[in-house]
């Protein structure tokens, strides 16, 4: 799909198909998550220096706990973060963190409404990370799933779960690094700070793997788990998709822009 450029006022008005001339950049705005320095703009930095152009804002507000609550409550922070970045003369929005979707949508459905709702707020089209999940999911036709979620807590695997049940999905399994025995206690998982080296999260997802062989795809939950670098390799090796929070994100960015996929 060539880049598209959106005319407004105060809403989204209409919506135009433009192939962007050889070395024009794109303007990109990246929403990051709170609390950590988010590697999403530099990794596609990395890759499309020469296509795009980019500018980062962090959502508020401070202080958030990461609680479900704050994180049902959080939309007119996204939408203010994302005018912020339209205002800045930004093409399209990617936002990091799929739960964001996934707790104020409740379902794929809802999901998807909330990024209607905030493309019609700041005029410029807004990616979420989690319907960028479920639409590679879907494409690869999976219902049957595993994830591996290296760093989620009991509490998190039972929010997730019960969202990707909500959807239909029959989820087999639910491994972390602390049920496969790499860390001894979740205290230890969360001093990492959403920052994991690569071969723990390839034994996450392997491990997770050997656990469900029926499994139709393995989803590897949460944007602190860097997958560009290794996705590719690891999916065929295991000879099953691979859907990640991260790989998801950098498809539908590169997809919606015309742009050819490095990862």
């Amino acid at each position: 799909m060539g880049w598209r450029r959106f005319e407004r006022e105060d809403r989204l008005l209409d919506a135009k198909q433009e192939v962007p001339r050889d070395g024009e950049l794109r303007r990109l705005g990246v929403l990051a998550a709170l609390g950590w320095i988010d590697p999403t703009a530099q990794e596609i930095l990395q890759r499309h220096a020469a296509e795009v152009d980019l500018a980062q804002t962090i959502l508020g507000p401070p202080g958030f706990d990461y609680s479900f609550a704050q994180f049902r409550a959080a939309e007119p922070e996204l939408s203010r973060a994302a005018r912020l970045l339209a205002g800045a003369g930004c093409e399209v929005i990617i936002q990091v963190g799929p739960a964001f979707a996934y707790q104020i949508g409740e379902t794929p459905a809802g999901a998807r409404s909330l990024a209607g709702r905030l493309t019609a707020e700041c005029g410029i089209p807004v990616i979420l990370n989690g319907v960028a999940v479920i639409d590679r999911l879907e494409a690869a036709g999976a219902r049957r799933v595993a994830m591996a979620c290296p760093y989620y807590d009991s509490a998190w695997k039972d929010e997730i779960r019960a969202f990707l049940e909500r959807a239909g999905y029959e989820v087999l399994t639910m491994q972390s690094l602390l049920d496969q025995g790499v860390y001894e206690t979740q205290a230890q998982i969360d001093a990492r700070h959403w920052a994991f080296p690569e071969e723990e999260l390839i034994t996450n997802v392997r491990m997770t793997r050997a656990a469900a062989p029926d499994a139709q795809a393995i989803l590897i939950g949460g944007a602190g788990a860097r997958t560009l670098n290794w996705i590719s390799r690891i999916q065929e090796d295991l000879g099953v998709p691979l859907v990640s929070a991260d790989h998801a994100l950098y498809c539908a960015f590169v997809e919606f822009a015309g742009l050819a996929r490095r990862a």
